[in-house]
């Protein structure tokens, strides 16, 4: 077994195609305000004339209104949402019963992130864990402890949904990572040259990813 894989921050038709063309399960959008936002009719357009070759997209969002996220994915095909900020369990169990859609919960690290996550079990559908640098939510290219990992997978088990491990996530420094057997990885700057997003380190870092088996000892 392979970690998931998740490449966001998709922000170009070029960015997009080459996300779709990878071997990623979840490719992202950023919604909210941010050097890699997006708008509706521009996903719109990148994904109409292209296959989305089994993927499931992910729309994020910061600390948004239900109702403005139904009108800022009307007529797209999102298969997940993610709330990125600093959202309540009652404003994601809003938006996820008026969206009818699984949600991805960001925790970023903290010494209280723990608790902040047991208060969204039965909510959220799954986890990404990141590292929050200023007012910047995420997509800053910067790691938190990775040896806290443990313990963010072992009460993602607990709730039995999935944990992607965020922020900082390179081809040459996955591997460091994926020691830790997280069920996903999330990636977003890492996969990125010239602010766009790069086939030669998504083909690396699938590379180094899916030669990563659980299954075999190391």
């Amino acid at each position: 077994m392979r970690p998931l894989l998740k490449l966001c921050g998709n922000h170009s038709n070029q960015d997009t195609n080459r996300s779709l063309q990878s071997s990623a399960d979840y490719i992202g959008f950023v919604f909210a305000k941010s050097k890699r936002q997006v708008t509706r009719e521009k996903v719109q357009d990148w994904l109409s004339n292209t296959s989305k070759n089994d993927k499931k997209i992910v729309a994020l969002f910061v600390n948004e209104r239900a109702d403005q996220i139904e009108a800022a994915l009307d007529g797209l095909p999102i298969d997940v949402i993610q709330c990125h900020g600093d959202e309540s369990p009652e404003e994601v169990k809003e938006i996820k019963i008026r969206l009818a859609l699984p949600i991805f919960k960001a925790i970023h690290h903290h010494e209280d992130a723990l608790k902040r996550m047991k208060m969204f079990e039965g909510i959220a559908s799954g986890y990404i864990v990141d590292c929050k640098v200023g007012n910047q939510w995420g997509g800053t290219g910067v790691s938190f402890d990775w040896t806290t990992i443990p313990s963010y997978l072992k009460e993602g088990k607990r709730q039995k949904v999935p944990v992607f491990i965020a922020g900082g996530i390179r081809p040459e420094n996955v591997e460091e990572v994926l020691k830790y057997e997280p069920d996903g990885i999330d990636v977003s700057s890492g996969i990125e040259k010239n602010g766009m997003k790069s086939t030669e380190l998504i083909s690396l870092l699938e590379e180094r990813v899916k030669s990563y088996d659980y299954n075999v000892p190391r």
